[in-house]
């Protein structure tokens, strides 16, 4: 569940170490010393402040990365440097800005070659374990400061006074005390789990989750694509009465797999509009759903210039119209009292569902924002993990949610959306096509916020998109995940709110975790001024190091649960044993995630339909901070300070110097008045001897 990029280690450089002990023994001299020994201890130390920061500018020189090695970092630099394809970009290290070079066609996107260089101090952790149970222990001990749990790796001894145990946390060196240990299942495992809610009975239900197709049959949804041979033999293969499977135990099988209609030979069709491919898509789901989730309840939406709304179609049809598409409150209400529109499972209401889905036609506007909202508001008594597949390919133009009115309230409405989902243990996810206008960076929080996808796909990957999003079930809501690391390290590229215990955890609230849920993080160890600090710690015999992930999540039995996963890594200093042995697949997914992300909002930009669009994906990339611009301007204003300290340092200086010169000015005086009083006494002993 919780994998490390270097395996069982930990990279410390050597150089590192070389300058904590420099630290350290710069910080030996007597506090009382002579002011121009104490200036000059200063400068010490601000050369080491100066040698950190050079390293890390050269990070940024275009020269000295093509020497680097792209697999991991220099032996001469604390953290890993960045890697990228300098040619495409602006550095402005004055402005704090690395600026993408634009084309002569504004609204291209840049050639960026999204490339960053990591360490082997990185880690996943993988949601998916959450499907295994645990040892499960029926009392924790957390430390009083840093809040980490007791654990395997603990060195916890029995106090012979009171009988009680004392426990230095590995984390904070926080030393806990009169700990009672009744449970002591935790020095068995590395994992183990406690039910947070013992006394709340288990929902146990044959039913399944819940699934509603919310998709978009406005005007825009007629546009027809040619279909190419390879893709009329998919159809054909998947739909075909011919190929249906015989071996089936559902009865009404059969009738579901008579798609003669969209026989393309047959019919000697080329074009298929985009509302049909969906209706193929969903079609083609229901066929998998009957095959492994035949109680899964299935309800559809369509949404155009009013929602309708079908339900699993065994029940009458409710149609909301273009004059309430504005009221917030009547949409959700309407929602919440009509869900028993999905009721009966796939294997119940399959054929309804299709002899239904053929009718449906293009027409109006699109009202994505009241069709969400209301295919949530159904949703209310769901089981948790039930999700929403919304499909569209405009932007939304009715109703609340509006893109043409007010984006900053749309944006706002989709947020609150999103966190309803992730209040409900429900997942929206989204598809729409690769040439659409849909105005995705607006609807992305609502997705983000819920667990979902987002997956843009043209004609020919529409049955594959689906299909990704059908197989990644839901298996935990209300997610919360914190990540522990020993004081000494920090987390790079992090956001400062998700950040505790002098940046040493990582907390942050998920929502709804898949089967595919993942969280990458880069680890680095804090700067080597900061490391001098503690004492206690002596980095060159450093052997080992604990690191702790605690995840509370709701089952969808309805009960929530804590998961403790504690590791013990080895320090080494020893880079190519580090690389040799490193988890590759970690550093390349972490590396595609953090490249990808910033890659998209430039793709975003690039297929802005407006100026307004484009402003506001400028706004998106500004406040992400992405890994350039951080860093830049961290090193800025390291670089800042540093100049402020040793202007300071250069003017005590510069006034000792006057001070000593004048002190020797009065010293050479002195001893000359001395002088002459020795030459003017001397005849008189003379004269007397």
């Amino acid at each position: 569940m919780l994998e490390f990029a270097g395996n069982k280690y930990i990279y410390l450089p050597k150089i590192k170490k070389d300058k904590i002990r420099k630290t350290r023994e710069s910080e030996k001299d007597n506090e009382s010393e002579a002011p121009i020994l104490m200036a000059q201890k200063n400068e010490n130390k601000m050369d080491i402040e100066k040698d950190e920061i050079s390293q890390k500018i050269k990070k940024y020189d275009p020269q000295d990365s093509k020497q680097k090695d792209e697999s991991n970092m220099s032996d001469s630099s604390d953290d890993a440097y960045l890697q990228v394809n300098f040619k495409d970009f602006n550095i402005d290290l004055e402005n704090s800005q690395i600026n993408p070079l634009q084309e002569s066609n504004q609204n291209a996107a840049p050639n960026i070659n999204f490339k960053k260089a990591i360490d082997t101090n990185a880690c996943v952790i993988r949601y998916k374990a959450l499907q295994k149970p645990e040892i499960n222990v029926t009392r924790l001990y957390k430390c009083s400061k840093c809040q980490a749990y007791l654990n395997k790796f603990s060195n916890y001894k029995k106090n012979i006074e009171n009988g009680n145990y004392e426990w230095t946390c590995e984390f904070c060196s926080n030393l806990n005390k009169n700990i009672v240990l009744q449970d002591v299942n935790f020095a068995k495992n590395d994992i183990y789990e406690q039910c947070l809610d013992v006394d709340k009975p288990v929902n146990i239900s044959d039913e399944d989750t819940s699934l509603i197709f919310c998709f978009d049959k406005s005007g825009s949804m007629c546009q027809s694509y040619y279909i190419e041979k390879k893709l009329k033999e998919k159809f054909n293969r998947l739909f075909n009465k011919k190929n249906k499977t015989k071996t089936s135990t559902i009865d009404n099988y059969e009738n579901v797999n008579d798609f003669s209609n969209f026989d393309f030979n047959k019919n000697n069709t080329n074009y298929i509009s985009r509302l049909d491919l969906v209706k193929l898509s969903i079609e083609n789901n229901i066929k998998s759903l009957l095959e492994n989730s035949p109680n899964t309840k299935v309800g559809i939406v369509s949404f155009g210039s009013d929602i309708e709304v079908k339900g699993d179609c065994l029940s009458n049809v409710m149609l909301i119209k273009e004059k309430d598409m504005n009221n917030e409150s009547k949409i959700k209400s309407i929602g919440e009292e009509n869900t028993n529109l999905i009721k009966n499972s796939i294997k119940q209401s399959s054929s309804a569902i299709i002899k239904s889905l053929r009718e449906i036609e293009e027409e109006g506007a699109t009202a994505l924002g009241p069709a969400v909202l209301l295919s949530l508001s159904l949703l209310k008594n769901a089981k948790i993990g039930s999700r929403i597949f919304l499909c569209t390919d405009g932007m939304s133009n009715l109703g609340i949610g509006s893109l043409e009115d007010n984006k900053d309230k749309a944006a706002e409405f989709y947020t609150r959306i999103g966190n309803m989902a992730k209040e409900k243990g429900i997942v929206i996810s989204l598809i729409t096509f690769e040439d659409s206008e849909s105005e995705i960076y607006i609807l992305k929080n609502m997705v983000e916020l819920s667990g979902g996808e987002i997956i843009r796909v043209n004609p020919s990957q529409i049955l594959e998109g689906f299909n990704d999003l059908l197989g990644n079930n839901v298996i935990a809501s209300d997610v919360e995940v914190k990540l522990n690391l020993n004081k000494c390290m920090t987390f790079r590229d992090e956001e400062k709110k998700n950040l505790l215990n002098e940046d040493s955890t990582y907390y942050k609230k998920l929502g709804n975790a898949t089967q595919e849920t993942e969280t990458y993080h880069e680890l680095k160890f804090k700067s080597s001024t900061k490391l001098a600090d503690y004492k206690e710690m002596n980095f060159d015999t450093l052997n080992n190091l604990i690191f702790q992930v605690e995840i509370k999540y709701k089952k969808t039995d309805g009960k929530r649960y804590l998961r403790v996963i504690t590791q013990n890594l080895a320090v080494t200093d020893n880079k190519e044993m580090v690389n040799k042995q490193a988890k590759m697949n970690i550093i390349s997914n972490l590396q595609s995630s953090q490249s990808s992300e910033l890659a998209k909002l430039y793709n975003d930009l690039a297929q802005a339909s407006d100026s307004t669009e484009r402003e506001n994906i400028n706004e998106l990339i500004i406040e992400k901070e992405n890994f350039f611009d951080a860093e830049i301007k961290k090193i800025n204003n390291q670089i800042y300070q540093n100049s402020i300290k040793e202007n300071a340092i250069e003017m005590e200086v510069k006034r000792l110097d006057t001070r000593i010169t004048a002190l020797q000015k009065e010293l050479e005086k002195l001893t000359e008045a001395e002088g002459d009083g020795i030459e003017k006494s001397t005849p008189k002993f003379q004269g007397l001897g």
